[in-house]
């Protein structure tokens, strides 16, 4: 599952594996294979005149241990395994272990709400959320998240903040993931 921050690809996880609870249901975010702050790429913060790590590239994962640990994961397990994160269309070999990929693609208004709404749980400073994305979040999303859209297989538009609405867009998900496997079955 990929899309851009803030989009709810994390939430789409869980709910799915929610939904899929009598099945052996893994998920692998992406952010567990972040590079240390000092070996990943940076950007110059206008701002605070000083370079600052970029957490929303594709060379700011530690790109072969996370397709390492998917690989393995896929040989030894009959989970179902669901990978979530940014930048996880980006890499070809990546792509190739995936059965089904999906693209949350949500409107950038609500994406930087949802930022801000999470991020000031953790940073108190509300100039500093917004500068971060400003600086470096909303180009590197046109850069590098976006443009791997074309990868998808399914697209799930919107939003999902109200849990009605969740709700249809996770039972019709489940629906469009069944039936793609139904037709991967009936065509090899």
């Amino acid at each position: 599952i990929a899309g851009g921050s803030g989009s709810g690809k994390t939430t789409l996880a869980k709910n799915l594996c929610d939904r899929w609870s009598d099945l052996l249901v893994r998920i692998i975010g992406q952010d567990d294979f972040f590079k240390t702050s000092s070996e990943m790429p940076h950007y110059y913060s206008a701002v605070n005149k000083e370079f600052k790590p970029s957490y929303n590239e594709p060379h700011s994962y530690e790109q072969n241990r996370m397709v390492s640990t998917c690989k393995n994961l896929a040989q030894s397990s009959s989970d179902i395994l669901i990978i979530e994160g940014i930048t996880v269309f980006w890499f070809d070999e990546l792509r190739e272990l995936m059965d089904l990929k999906i693209y949350v693609d949500v409107d950038d208004d609500e994406r930087i709400i949802r930022r801000i709404r999470r991020n000031m749980e953790k940073i108190e400073d509300f100039d500093q959320i917004v500068d971060y994305y400003l600086e470096s979040v909303r180009w590197q999303h046109l850069r590098y998240n976006k443009p791997t859209q074309c990868h998808a297989d399914l697209i799930v538009s919107g939003g999902m903040a109200e849990k009605e609405k969740r709700d249809i867009l996770i039972d019709d998900l489940c629906l469009k993931i069944s039936s793609y496997f139904d037709r991967e079955t009936h065509t090899t």
